[in-house]
């Protein structure tokens, strides 16, 4: 019967021992074998000092010094329990794994050579290279080189640190596939880290791959989106998918379905349905563009927005093909048919400046150059008559957030609506309409009202009762009012109309 067993192909096959014994009171009258015992089965050597072979089940219990060979991997424990007909060992004790790529650390390993797959679930490590890899439950495929790791995964290397709740690594590649939850930080510089949940990260280049809403952060500093391809040499990132470029320190948020930053630079722009977000301590000032950048240069921070810009500020509204906003010392530049409500007054020009005061965070004076021109309605009910004006360059200031005093120098022109209050009663009546054209033009500003201080340089002035003021007279060359196109609230910024230069 033996003999007959040790010719099946599938046996384990007994190599050599020291001795060899056998009694019906020891392992239920096994065969047990000591002193330096060596056993073959399909290819696979296997050494140890005791083994007990159970000839009918055509399987072996091995303990001390136990060691499997096959071709260059190599398998050392305390104990070991291998079945001939599964081709599956288990081992027990310091056990260690080894192959020219990598070698992984466990006290307990399910090996089956069928799959030629490796399993532990009771914490191990992994060491190659450049690598060393903790995880509760991992899985080696020894054909393949494929590691596949879960539950508290803990990655080191001598560039960054990684944990993660479910990883696969090639022992003899250069990428790591994530599942799950991850989290890589730089050693060199914690302040720059990555969170996924799904995503490639290529070890020697240091590049990273992301998708499922991922986050790059570099010095404060947060690149989310959809899908990011990030280099963290170089620090470029480049992201599409509801794209948020945050800088906490600088209080500024972008936000787009394009985007792309460069850390070196301490550059970033995003497009598509863009959006920046400058927050301040009572409000904040919106932005949308075809493009937006934002960068930093000699310690100041700059915003611009190309093509299409549009602005909402609860305070101060407006459009232009064109922004540049200096956030370090709040000057705002419009330009290219730039338009700017503030409160009741709409104003134009070939190119305005609004300058804030950025520690206060209140808007200080406005500057308009070239063909500037100042419109509000007089009153909220009427659709045709405003007070207008008009000159070459125009200066304007304002207190508690209010353009109070204005001054219009060049050619200036003005019309004004001169109304009698009854404080009294609240009403108010009409007296006449002012029309002047003079060098400099300066008047003070009170809600919708316009007072002249004085109209000084060539001076000619003419005043009409209501009667008699010819509707020719009515608005000033080249006025347009564009209250439609007025944001009413930071969403409307997003929207595109079509303007109507039309008179009311």
């Amino acid at each position: 019967m033996l003999a007959l067993m040790a010719q099946q192909p599938n046996r384990v096959k007994h190599l050599h021992s020291d001795k060899m014994q056998s009694a019906p009171w020891l392992y239920e009258g096994n065969l047990v074998y000591s002193g330096r015992v060596a056993f073959e089965h399909n290819g696979a050597q296997m050494f140890a000092d005791t083994v007990i072979l159970y000839q009918l089940e055509n399987r072996f219990h091995a303990r001390g010094n136990v060691r499997m060979v096959k071709d260059r991997n190599v398998l050392t424990a305390r104990r070991l329990e291998y079945d001939g007909n599964s081709k599956i060992a288990n081992a027990f004790g310091n056990v260690v794994m080894r192959d020219p790529q990598q070698t992984l650390y466990t006290e307990k390993l399910t090996y089956d050579r069928n799959q030629n797959i490796a399993y532990y679930d009771t914490g191990g490590t992994i060491v190659s290279k450049d690598n060393t890899i903790n995880s509760v439950v991992g899985i080696y495929n020894l054909t393949t080189g494929e590691n596949t790791f879960d539950s508290n995964v803990q990655i080191s290397n001598p560039d960054y640190t990684i944990t993660s709740k479910n990883v696969k690594h090639s022992s003899s590649g250069d990428v790591m596939e994530f599942f799950d939850n991850t989290f890589i930080q730089s050693k060199r510089n914690p302040r720059q880290f990555i969170t996924t949940t799904r995503g490639r990260y290529y070890l020697n280049r240091k590049v990273a791959y992301l998708e499922e809403r991922s986050t790059v952060h570099s010095d404060g500093k947060k690149l989310t989106a959809d899908n990011i391809f990030y280099e963290q040499e170089s620090g470029y990132g480049r992201a599409t998918g509801d794209v948020v470029l945050e800088d906490p320190e600088e209080r500024r948020y972008l936000t787009g379905n394009f985007g792309e930053a460069f850390e070196k630079l301490d550059s970033a722009y995003v497009t598509g349905n863009a959006v920046a977000v400058k927050a301040f301590e009572r409000d904040s000032l919106y932005i949308h563009a075809d493009t937006l950048m934002a960068s930093k240069r000699d310690e100041q921070s700059l915003i611009r927005a190309f093509h299409g810009a549009r602005f909402f500020k609860s305070n101060l509204q407006g459009k232009a093909d064109s922004i540049a906003f200096q956030e370090t010392t709040g000057l705002m530049n419009f330009y290219k048919d730039p338009i700017v409500w503030s409160g009741y007054r709409q104003i134009t020009g070939d190119t305005i400046t609004v300058f804030t005061n950025p520690e206060r965070e209140r808007l200080d004076s406005i500057h308009v150059r070239q063909n500037a021109f100042a419109i509000s309605r007089k009153d909220s009910i009427t659709q045709t008559e405003f007070h207008q004006l008009k000159s070459r360059i125009m200066m304007g200031l304002f207190v508690n957030e209010d353009l109070d005093w204005v001054q219009a120098e060049g050619n200036a022109q003005s019309l004004f609506y001169m109304e009698e209050r009854d404080e009294e009663q609240g009403t108010a009546e009409l007296m006449g309409i002012n029309r002047s054209d003079c060098g400099i033009i300066e008047a003070d500003l009170e809600e919708r009202d316009i007072h002249v201080i004085s109209c000084r340089i060539d001076a000619d002035s003419k005043f009409y009762p209501p009667s008699r003021f010819p509707d020719d007279e009515r608005y000033l060359p080249d006025f347009a009012w564009y209250e439609d196109m007025r944001p009413k609230r930071w969403q409307d910024i997003l929207i595109v109309e079509t303007p109507d230069n039309s008179l009311p």
